[in-house]
């Protein structure tokens, strides 16, 4: 009975702090403050049942089990090698959906003549003989 009062007020208390104190803080706040109990939980519950930690694990309980789960692997693979080698290798495959790519010169629009027609005039493209770039035929479609 001596650990029913108490832990009930810190219950109570703990509603309190969660309905009136916590909506006014800040998000960043919160997250510093639920990293920092979690790191604090976790450590806590580490150094409570780090002997149960030491001992059961489940390396311990396979240990037992583990020339069967060998053995149940290798002629689970030795079986699917041989029904591999022993199959027509045919297989009802979907054929893949026909893709329809436009060709490269429609990759062009305004934007990338624009930046073209501002590469030929600081002189790091090419210009064709009026001057000037098609839409098709932007300085960045060309090899620099």
């Amino acid at each position: 009975m001596e650990f029913y009062i108490p832990s009930l007020l810190i219950l109570l208390l703990a509603a309190v702090i969660g309905a009136f104190f916590i909506p006014r803080l800040s998000p960043l706040i919160l997250i510093v403050l639920c990293t920092l109990l979690l790191t604090w939980a976790f450590a806590n519950h580490y150094m409570t049942f780090a002997n149960e930690y030491r001992n059961m694990n489940w390396i311990n309980t396979a240990t037992s089990v583990a020339p069967y789960l060998m053995l149940g692997l290798v002629i689970t693979l030795s079986i699917g090698y041989i029904t591999l080698l022993f199959s027509s290798g045919s297989s009802d495959r979907v054929a893949p959906p026909s893709m329809r790519i436009p060709p490269p010169e429609t990759a062009t629009n305004y934007v990338t003549r624009g930046i073209g027609n501002s590469l030929v005039s600081s002189g790091m493209g090419r210009v064709s003989s009026n001057n000037s770039l098609s839409l098709n035929n932007s300085a960045i479609s060309q090899k620099i």
